[in-house]
């Protein structure tokens, strides 16, 4: 009986042994495990935290990239705009020099002698200069363009301008204000009278589209730019 109470005692405490092992290796086993998904999980927010900060770092390339193009247009359309103001201070430049056919509003006046008295290259001259008192933006004689450099003299039977024979009659353009240039004109003992005075036929038209050509070859092979 004693030896049967030993022996059951020992297999009794043999089953505890075993489950105390097997609950112990399970515990371990269990604190692996979520020491494992702890560090899984950690990692992940790493990763997370990591493509997050990509992210960002992309999203400002991306903005400084854009703010780059938008520069990059801002400029193109600056330069652009510079072309077109360049281009249009060339056109400009040639248009004050004569260099282009042009047209607009003014006056066609034709002239010439009824009498005795010749129309010469000083009744030309003061008929243009009158107009230029008025602010005339361009005129012409006979389809010559008056320029700074043109010489209105007298060759014998003709008028000289630019170097080109012109006979009567004579058709001065001018573009310009056409109540102003009348208005000079017509000043008392003015140019008009003058010509009235001469016998000289004068006949004065208002235009809406009055067309000046450019101004023919003008020499200057002489001339050389001044650097600033």
């Amino acid at each position: 009986m004693k030896a049967f109470r030993t022996i059951s005692l020992t297999f009794v405490c043999l089953v505890l042994g075993i489950m105390i092992a097997w609950q112990y290796s399970s515990v371990k086993i269990n604190q692996v495990l979520a020491q494992y998904e702890k560090e899984d999980v950690n990692q992940l927010i790493d990763e997370l935290l990591m493509e997050k900060k990509n992210n960002e770092n992309l999203k400002a390339r991306l903005q400084e990239l854009q703010r780059e193009v938008d520069a990059f247009k801002n400029t193109e359309r600056g330069d652009q705009q510079y072309i077109e103001e360049l281009k249009q201070a060339v056109l400009n430049a040639r248009i004050m020099a004569g260099l282009e056919t042009v047209k607009g509003e003014g006056l066609v006046i034709t002239l010439k002698a009824g009498g005795l008295i010749p129309v010469e290259d000083r009744h030309i001259e003061e008929l243009i200069n009158e107009l230029k008192a008025s602010d005339v933006q361009a005129i012409s004689v006979n389809d010559e363009r008056i320029v700074a450099m043109s010489e209105i003299r007298n060759a014998g039977e003709y008028i000289m301008i630019n170097a080109r024979q012109l006979v009567p009659p004579y058709t001065i353009k001018a573009i310009g204000d056409a109540d102003k240039m009348e208005s000079s004109l017509n000043l008392l003992a003015g140019v008009l009278d003058k010509f009235e005075y001469y016998e000289f036929e004068v006949d004065i038209k208002r235009e809406k589209n009055v067309i000046i050509p450019a101004v023919r070859d003008i020499p200057i092979d002489m001339l050389t730019p001044v650097e600033q």
